[in-house]
């Protein structure tokens, strides 16, 4: 083979690339990464393909602890037992390779045992080489946040790693980087979650509700028995006999109380009924059960010579089902909700769920208005009244500055006009308006979040004790367990807030990027046929897939299907910018082999390390083509009725060959003619690789299924194509597929 030396204007640097069995292990790797769910299963994956590609003594992983200023073991391997004295984490101050690796974020490559003792002074080195090491590479794991970790390897000959490993290791690092930070978001939203269910768990916590008291009534004559219980529990003095204990039960409650007393009486059976009765700390629920005594007691169905019951407090079990199912029809609504409008609608519903509410209302920033405007009420009554106001008198700092100081306190609860005081001058007026309406009390709870303050929700209830003095002062009397509730609730709210704010923010964004780079019609060519179809992968608007014709001339037509890896935004931006430059490439000279090199050198010169594969076919009016490949799978010719796979050379993706080094790899190049009325079919491997399906057995089922669709319309072909290997539905990766025929000397 010619070595000899290449001068610059024949071909930029050397640097390395990976080969295609380097790049099926990271294929396989970022397989086992997507199903990666825990920070210790990223870096198992990402160390079982270092020993299987760097044939290494020794790897392992270290993260930054939070604080920023150490290196803990994440997984691997070290040889021997630590050091005397060597404490678990290790300080980025220390004389280490990791510690330097993480304080330069830079690779540090040790080649010899020489060099480690020269370089440092860590009381592992000994341990090390005794253990048969002889070289060693140690590389920051990096993301958009910063630095995670290091990547420690340590080999068995000296030399340390080459360029292409070190390429290949680079890579490595930077996949366990991601895959760290994905899983540490993933953990975060277990541990809500697990915050969550705790939360509801202590609601569901019944406490032990013992018997109150024992009671006789008389028929015609009331009680005829002294409440101990009772009066302990509700503060009387006065006579409770006949019906004077009916004065302690809640105005709401004692009509259904009556009605169940009276048909037990007529049927002969057990009554059972819950009431509140008032207490000097507010209304609280009890139990009533009451048995008929028959005069016969061989006769059950005749007169009642008494009734004797029991009553039990069980507002511990009423209150913690009623807030258990709060929380839960509240999470069950909000977890639909993907928009600002609908999070406000369930808060509101759910809010007047609760027994009592007579309104609620969220105050938020009016965000079309920017973050210094106006503040929005919304607010649902009881009555199905729903009011959406703008305090343009009102501004976001006075708004954020409420909420912080109700934030501090834990809520602000009040009743009665003298709880207007303990609240900002700006709600009293309607605060006295709502008791004017009915209300008793104000819970007003802060919406907060990790990342903002956001406003504030107001519950209005109907219920108080209405005679004790810490409602005469203006504070309502709610217990602990009542409080946590109602911030629960809040911060449910807050987080959908959140949440929906990003996903739109996230929508915008999208929605933006894909009307910019959203494919135009394919060019009209006079002596071709052609048919595109492209969709994204699942939960994902925008992708990384794209193909078109490029008119070089009225005689030949550049026929191209790219794909960049990854998804979503980011593949979707790079997607423009190489779409963009084939054009412009293939508009100066769309030779495949061209084509290729100066996509190369794109990607070098902007040093970016996305891999881009690309199928090129340049096609002329008499059918001759040239047909190239970085890195993607082989079109398809269907002529003749049968269907066979081009032997298109294979070439390494655009991006691999960094710094536009191997040239010569772009100069494999297919030379084929296409009869009349025969036709290719381009496609990325999202049509034929899937979990589920390996990329073998897809690609056999795309050529059996062009095979059988021979002078079908190109519509058709393609649809019916799609349709076979994906059962319509939408995938895990982008999906494009590009056919087109050659009419001859015919117009379209």
């Amino acid at each position: 083979m010619d070595r000899s030396p290449v001068t610059a204007v024949d071909a930029p640097p050397h640097r390395p690339h990976l080969d295609v069995a380097d790049l099926r292990l990271l294929e396989r790797t970022t397989t086992r990464l997507a199903a990666a769910l825990t920070v210790r299963d990223a870096v198992d994956a990402v160390l079982a393909t270092v020993r299987e590609a760097l044939d290494a003594s020794t790897c392992g992983v270290f993260l930054l602890d939070d604080d920023g200023t150490a290196l803990v073991p994440a997984g691997g391997d070290l040889a021997g037992p630590r050091p005397a004295g060597r404490a678990p984490h290790l300080p980025l101050t220390a004389s280490a390779p990791s510690a330097q690796a993480a304080r330069t974020r830079a690779p540090v490559l040790l080649r010899s045992p020489g060099e480690l003792a020269a370089r440092f002074d860590d009381p592992l080195n000994e341990r090390l080489v005794a253990a048969g090491e002889r070289s060693w590479a140690v590389l920051p794991m990096l993301t958009e946040a910063g630095l995670i970790g290091v990547l420690r390897v340590g080999l068995p000959r000296e030399g340390s790693l080459d360029e292409v490993q070190q390429l290949l290791a680079a890579t490595l690092a930077g996949q366990c980087a991601c895959a760290v930070e994905r899983a540490r978001l993933f953990d975060a939203a277990r541990d809500a979650a697990r915050d969550a269910r705790r939360a509801e768990q202590r609601y569901r916590t019944l406490a032990e509700a013992g018997r109150l008291d024992v009671f006789t009534a008389a028929p015609g004559r009331g009680l005829t028995s002294d409440l101990p219980g009772w009066r302990a529990l509700t503060g009387r003095d006065g006579d409770l006999l006949g019906g004077g204990w009916t004065a302690d039960v809640h105005p709401a409650d004692l009509p259904g109380l009556l009605t169940e007393a009276a048909t037990a009486v007529r049927a002969g059976r057990a009554a059972t009924a819950r009431l509140r009765v008032r207490t000097p700390a507010g209304w609280r629920w009890l139990a009533v059960t009451a048995q008929p005594v028959p005069v016969d007691p061989d006769d059950p169905t005749g007169p009642v010579l008494e009734w004797v019951g029991a009553v039990e407090d069980v507002d511990e079990r009423v209150r913690a089902r009623r807030r258990t199912r709060a929380l839960q029809g509240l999470t069950a609504a909000l977890s639909t909700a993907t928009t600002r409008a609908g999070v406000v609608d369930a808060a509101l519903r759910a809010c007047l769920q609760l027994p009592g509410t007579t309104r609620a209302s969220l105050t938020l920033l009016e965000e079309e208005r920017g973050p210094r405007g106006a503040v929005a009420v919304h607010r649902l009554r009881r009555d199905g009244r729903r009011e959406h106001l703008v305090r343009g008198d009102r501004t976001a700092a006075e708004l954020l500055r409420d909420v912080e100081a109700c934030a501090a306190a834990g809520g602000w609860y009040v009743a009665g006009t003298a709880g207007a005081a303990a609240l900002p001058a700006w709600t009293r007026p309607v605060y006295l308006e709502a008791l004017a309406e009915g209300d008793a009390a104000w819970a007003v709870l802060p919406l907060v979040t990790p990342r903002r303050h956001l406003g504030g929700l107001v519950i209005g209830s109907s219920e108080d004790c209405g005679t004790c003095a810490a409602c005469a002062g203006g504070a309502a009397v709610l217990d602990d367990e009542e409080r946590c509730f109602l911030l629960a609730l809040a911060g449910q709210v807050a987080g959908a807030l959140d949440r929906v704010e990003l996903l739109e923010r996230e929508r915008g964004t999208a929605r933006v990027l894909q009307e910019a780079l959203k494919p135009g019609p394919l060019v009209r060519v006079p002596w071709l046929l052609a048919h595109r179809s492209t969709s994204t992968s699942a939960g994902v608007d925008v992708g990384g897939d794209w193909a078109e014709l490029v008119a070089v001339g009225g005689d030949r037509v550049a026929v191209v299907l790219g794909d960049v890896m990854g998804r979503g935004a980011r593949a979707a931006t790079v997607m423009g910018e190489v779409r963009a430059q084939v054009r412009a490439l293939a508009l100066v000279d769309p030779h495949p082999a061209a084509v290729l090199r100066g996509l190369d050198a794109c990607a070098a010169a902007t040093g970016a390390d996305d891999l881009v594969t690309l199928a090129y076919v340049l096609l002329s009016r008499d059918g001759t083509a040239l047909a190239a490949s970085a890195g993607h799978p082989p079109p398809l010719l269907l002529a003749g009725g049968t269907a066979r796979y081009l032997d298109v050379p294979a070439g390494p993706p655009v991006g691999a060959l960094l710094d536009g080094a191997g040239a010569r790899a772009r100069d494999g190049v297919l030379e084929l003619r296409l009869g009349p009325g025969e036709e290719l079919v381009l496609f990325s491997d999202g049509l034929v690789e899937t979990r589920d399906r390996p990329l073998d057995e897809g690609m056999a089922a795309a050529r059996q299924q062009v095979a059988g669709c021979g002078g079908a319309p190109l519509a058709e072909l393609v649809d019916d194509l799609v349709r076979a290997l994906t059962s319509g539905e939408p995938g895990d990766d982008d999906l494009t597929v590009l056919a087109v025929r050659r009419t001859g000397a015919g117009v379209l």
